[in-house]
């Protein structure tokens, strides 16, 4: 999981937010956001670890990854959404 985090209840928060995010503005499939968007809204401190969550949640299968010349896009997996569902009622109103 993230490396600048220890806690796993923070990792959960912070994903939940930027799947919440995504979700509700519809970025799933072929409709993607920057990185950057993603995590616009994090708090500062917690910038380093949200960047750690979407690396990690890319390579989890959670989001897609689209490289493009002016850099990487994601966007939520379709075939994943009941768990991203799941992870956002669960861990999005700690």
């Amino acid at each position: 999981m993230a490396k600048r985090l220890k806690n796993s209840e923070e990792i959960n928060k912070i994903r939940a937010t930027v799947f919440d995010k995504l979700n509700r503005r519809g970025i799933w499939g072929p409709i993607h956001t920057s990185k950057e968007n993603a995590i616009k809204g994090i708090p500062s401190h917690d910038i380093g670890a949200a960047k750690d969550v979407i690396d990690d949640a890319v390579k989890d299968g959670f989001l897609n990854l689209k490289p493009t010349s002016y850099g990487d896009q994601i966007s939520l997996n379709f075939k994943k959404k009941e768990e991203i569902k799941a992870i956002i009622e669960t861990y999005s109103y700690l």
